[in-house]
């Protein structure tokens, strides 16, 4: 039975069910290997694809927009494992990579933010 997704947004998952030190490690290592546990398999990954795939298209919108590739999709070419992808499983389990990576390298940002402010 796939992992059930409660929380609104993938932010807010990821605080609520993952370690400060997961979420570093993800901005470090990315989610292959098995950093994220409730991301290793196709029926998590696209479970958290369906619940998120809203935000996941603004982020790549956004991101897109910001980098100037020809079209989301030669921006999504661009990342990691996306030469592996030969099926909408295997899709889905990279845009559900790519904005778990995404959302914790905003995460941290905020927390290098907050301690900056602190000191």
């Amino acid at each position: 039975m796939p992992v059930e997704f409660k929380q609104d947004s993938i932010r807010e998952w990821l605080l609520d069910t993952q370690e400060k030190s997961t979420i570093s490690d993800v901005v470090l290592n990315g989610c292959q290997g098995g950093t994220i546990g409730e991301l290793i398999y196709y029926a998590d990954s696209c479970a958290f694809y369906e619940k998120y795939k809203e935000e996941i298209w603004q982020m790549l919108w956004d991101s897109y927009s910001d980098c100037g590739s020809d079209s989301i999709l030669h921006f999504i070419e661009t990342f990691n494992g996306s030469k592996d992808v030969a099926s909408d499983d295997q899709f889905r389990n990279l845009l559900a990579w790519w904005a778990a990576e995404e959302a914790c390298r905003g995460i941290c940002m905020d927390w290098d933010d907050e301690d900056r402010a602190s000191e």
